[in-house]
């Protein structure tokens, strides 16, 4: 299985602001020699040598990301902001001439994971197929809720795609296409939400964003320990810092201490980082990611597993 990701901000977008950007050409300069600048060869190479957020941006699209089978087949997951750049990037493939064809999990409908769906141009092409998958009995009717004339102009039956949906019940395990299976398992989440392992030929990728375990939840937390066991891949839910997260108890979210001890306890191979803050510029992002690596160097110094920031195309395979 592949992974991309092409969005990883939670509740609203949050762009770069050109200010933002000023300040980092600055502090590259500043600390630029001359013989860094004498080339486009010594150029990337200084870039390179460079910290992530110096250099580059997590990002601010809202939640989205593709899996991709060994046979290239396509599995989406949620339609935040992050669809649209997805979508054209869809349109050089077979989606482009009406002959494609994907799989679609939803894990619930807040704003954050679904305004991107009116601005995805496959769905707007008469041919292609969608299907879509949740835990959540109404997804269509809520979809459908976007698409009222009061808060969009299109109305639904103006996506001309073919669009299937498909309720599956917690915990029921279904498959998208002939190589990967999902299960599904509810998330502490206002209205709802639900976490979904993907497996192929016994490796697995593990969605749970917009999920909310703090220390009372802690204790309860052996049935989800099972659901994460040995995963691969792990995307969790790492909005807050710890001390934020005391304060913002029951706004369903997480932070990275809490996934990191999760992670460790679940002996996960690889934890993603996910869901950043819409308020954390990409500095704060970095102190964030460095708190959870010394974390767990702290609980488990010699465990192998590695800790990931979700940036806006990353891409990872299992």
């Amino acid at each position: 299985m592949k992974v991309k990701f092409w969005g990883v901000r939670g509740s609203i977008g949050s762009p770069i602001k050109p200010t933002q950007i000023k300040e980092k050409i600055e502090k590259i300069l500043s600390i630029a020699s001359p013989t860094d600048l004498q080339s486009p060869t010594s150029i990337r190479k200084f870039l390179d040598s460079l910290s992530f957020s110096a250099s580059s941006s997590y990002g601010g699209n809202t939640t989205c990301l593709e899996i991709r089978d060994l046979e290239n087949n396509l599995i989406i997951i949620d339609g935040g902001t992050g669809l649209r750049d997805l979508g054209n990037s869809m349109m050089a493939s077979e989606f482009g001439k009406g002959k494609g064809k994907a799989h679609w999990v939803m894990t619930h409908t807040h704003w954050d994971h679904i305004q991107g769906i009116p601005f995805f141009v496959p769905l707007f092409i008469p041919g292609n197929q969608f299907e879509f998958y949740s835990a959540q009995e109404d997804v269509e009717a809520r979809l459908r809720h976007q698409f009222v004339f009061t808060h969009f102009p299109v109305p639904f039956e103006g996506y001309l795609a073919t669009k299937k949906f498909t309720h599956i019940p917690e915990g029921t395990k279904f498959d998208l296409g002939p190589h990967i299976s999902a299960l599904s398992k509810a998330v502490r989440h206002p209205g709802g939400g639900y976490s979904y392992r993907f497996t192929e030929k016994g490796k697995s990728i593990i969605f749970a964003s917009d999920a909310e375990f703090n220390l009372d939840e802690m204790e309860n937390v052996d049935s989800y320990i099972s659901f994460f066991k040995n995963a691969d891949i792990l995307v969790f839910d790492t909005q807050y810092t710890f001390e934020e997260s005391l304060q913002k108890i029951d706004w369903g979210h997480s932070s990275a201490s809490i996934a990191t001890d999760i992670a460790l306890r679940a002996k996960v191979k690889k934890l993603v980082m996910f869901h950043h803050d819409p308020s954390y510029d990409d500095d704060k992002l970095d102190l964030v990611y460095l708190r959870a690596l010394k974390y767990k160097e702290m609980f488990d110094p010699h465990g192998k597993l590695e800790i990931i920031m979700a940036y806006e195309g990353l891409e990872m395979e299992v």
